[in-house]
């Protein structure tokens, strides 16, 4: 008669891999669920280096428990993106130190703000209370597209092909995708100036080393409304207070 094997202790560190939807909550893995066994506690930190982060505790009603408010705060500040790996140990009720990797498995190496900054920025400077967009805008040497690494907007010109009767749609920066987390068709919201929300399409499409991705289904009735015209230049700043995994909102502005 064989004896039961003896169960294995459970590691006191779990690793989690970056996915689509990881910016507003992570979710702990189920088999790490009984090293938190009795712990209620709704608030916890992520210790990384010499920074302490104070995230909330879901649970839902399943038992799922993962990391909520406080969380995407920390995914902004280390630049967190799909295909990042972090590894935690747990410290004891619900601190957890943390190691982050990026794709290749190497330590994730955070930028510093003079390596990311666009050598635009050293242009001379505008008068007091108007932005370097809307100077770009009025002198008319105002990009087509513009989007910052890492960041959560893009500025875009209106031109003739987005407002056109048959077909229109609207080029989304590769960068900003790749920022966001967008590297599938999903369902966009987008929120202009007149107030009204309009459900449109966003469609990805690989070509070769290229990401491209358009708002398609749904941009007409959204530039209709809101009557945007060619040369009007819009900023799209992504609002993760109501995105999720299954649908992305984003503010558009008219300079």
């Amino acid at each position: 008669m064989q004896s039961s094997s003896p169960e294995l202790p459970i590691s006191r560190r779990f690793f989690k891999v970056m996915v689509p939807g990881f910016h507003s909550k992570l979710t702990i893995p189920p088999a790490f669920f009984p090293k938190l066994k009795g712990d209620k506690s709704e608030k916890g930190t992520i210790i990384k280096g010499k920074d302490t982060w104070n995230v909330e505790i879901n649970r839902s009603e399943k038992g799922i428990i993962s990391f909520d408010k406080g969380w995407e705060e920390f995914v902004q500040k280390h630049d967190l993106r799909v295909g990042d790996f972090a590894v935690f140990e747990h410290l004891g009720n619900m601190s957890f130190s943390v190691t982050l990797l990026d794709s290749t498995g190497c330590d994730k190496k955070l930028l510093e703000k003079s390596e990311v900054v666009p050598s635009q920025e050293k242009k001379k400077k505008v008068k007091s209370g108007q932005s370097g967009i809307e100077k770009r805008k009025l002198e008319g040497d105002q990009p087509h597209y513009q989007c910052m690494k890492g960041s959560s907007e893009f500025t875009a010109r209106i031109k003739e092909y987005n407002v056109r009767k048959r077909s229109p749609y609207m080029h989304i920066p590769t960068e900003f995708c790749q920022s966001n987390a967008l590297f599938q068709n999903t369902t966009m919201t987008l929120t202009g100036p007149s107030g009204k929300s309009c459900p449109v399409s966003l469609r990805i499409c690989n070509g070769g080393k290229t990401l491209y991705a358009c708002i398609t289904r749904g941009w007409h009735d959204f530039f209709s409304s809101n009557k945007l015209k060619v040369g009007d230049v819009c900023i799209f700043q992504l609002d993760r207070s109501k995105s999720d995994s299954n649908s992305i909102a984003i503010d558009v502005r008219v300079l």
